[in-house]
């Protein structure tokens, strides 16, 4: 999926991928567990910055354009959360949001097609 979204050429080093895959993980943490995610527990900054050096040296393609205003986004969230210490449910917050939106046409799409890749 990550190929098919832009963020993968599909011909990147062993290096890349893993560094890929492992960002994933380290952004998706918040979202893994039920309950409240304390960020100020939590190593996201130094994990993502490890792997950001790594990334920059190692993309063949930047990130689409869409995703760099979600990036901050969620970047600026992640830093307000450890800064004042919170403890939020981020994983209830993402699937109360994921069953209120409307999808069309297009996102059904893709979400099939993932779904089947």
């Amino acid at each position: 999926m990550s190929k098919r979204l832009g963020f993968l050429t599909g011909m990147e080093s062993e290096i890349m991928l893993d560094a890929h895959v492992q960002a994933g993980f380290v952004v998706g943490l918040p979202f893994s567990k039920p309950g409240g995610h304390d960020f100020s527990a939590a190593n996201i900054t130094p994990s993502i910055s490890n792997l950001g050096a790594t990334m920059l040296k190692h993309r063949l393609t930047p990130p689409p354009d869409e995703v760099y205003s979600l990036h901050r986004k969620l970047s600026g969230a992640f830093l307000a959360c450890i800064k004042l210490g919170a403890v939020v449910p981020c994983r209830e917050l993402l699937f109360e949001v994921y069953e209120r939106y409307q999808f069309g046409e297009d996102d059904h799409e893709i979400l099939s097609s993932a779904s089947v890749s």
